[in-house]
């Protein structure tokens, strides 16, 4: 308990704590983005291969 305690008071653990949520907002940011960009991606490899077979 007493751990806990200093590990909260103290101002090096609050400032791991905010990085750690730093961290994984641009983590979550940017696997949304990556995902985001593979469906368009997807999408327009679809399109392109419709094309080609159009064409036969």
């Amino acid at each position: 308990m007493l751990a806990l305690h200093r590990f909260v008071t103290e101002r090096a653990g609050l400032a791991t704590i905010e990085y750690v949520i730093g961290a994984a907002i641009v983590l979550g940011t940017l696997a949304i983005g990556v995902s985001a960009w593979n469906n368009g991606l997807v999408a327009r490899l679809q399109a392109l291969v419709s094309q080609m077979q159009a064409v036969r």
